[in-house]
């Protein structure tokens, strides 16, 4: 009797297993035993890496584009910046914002002020308009002709506090066209100021 019984535990298991079986490839479909989960999952991911290097390329293509908004909103920024550290003497802020020959320039007015005794006092009131005058550009290397009309209250005084130039009480409008310059290929952000000219007038 014991060995009927165990000829027959071994007939139920194989059926049991045959039924499994066939629910699991009803389930997972006959490809399954051809394409595995690992390997669609791993080709999966080679898509999509694929796609990457594409989507750098769209970003590095934008990111040479001149955009006009963009720019007026550093220029301002770096000419408040400018001269403000030019009334102060802050060579330190300067020297990153100018290019070599321009800076130069700007040092030797510092330099004069300084053997001289001579201070400059001036309140940057704000900007009330920026224009660009002219894009220059060979390939992705521009130059933009900038104008900046600001109010300035400036003067200079001697080492004894006598007014040599300027009104400290007086607004000034003044108006100045700049020209900075820039390679947009290069990962500095900094566009230089290379060129400028000014003009005053007093305003009542």
């Amino acid at each position: 009797m014991s060995e009927n019984f165990g000829y027959i535990d071994i007939i139920l298991l194989a059926i049991m297993a045959g039924f499994i079986l066939l629910r699991l490839r009803s389930t997972l479909g006959k490809g399954a035993d051809n394409m595995p989960m690992k390997a669609r999952f791993t080709q999966a991911q080679s898509n999509e890496e694929f796609t990457k290097p594409i989507i750098k390329d769209e970003i590095k293509q934008d990111t040479i584009k001149f955009d006009e908004k963009t720019f007026i909103k550093g220029a301002e920024a770096a000419y408040e910046i400018i001269i403000n550290a030019f009334a102060k003497g802050d060579r330190k802020a300067l020297k990153p914002l100018l290019t070599k020959d321009l800076y130069k320039n700007f040092e030797g007015v510092i330099k004069e002020r300084e053997s001289k005794k001579i201070t400059s006092q001036m309140s940057f009131i704000g900007i009330k308009e920026t224009k660009i005058l002219d894009i220059d550009n060979k390939d992705t290397f521009y130059k933009v002709k900038t104008k900046f009309v600001s109010e300035i209250v400036n003067c200079l005084k001697s080492d004894k506090g006598e007014i040599i130039e300027g009104n400290p009480e007086e607004i000034k409008l003044v108006t100045d066209v700049w020209v900075f310059e820039k390679d947009l290929k290069n990962n500095d952000p900094t566009w230089y100021l290379t060129e400028l000219s000014s003009e005053e007038e007093t305003k009542h």
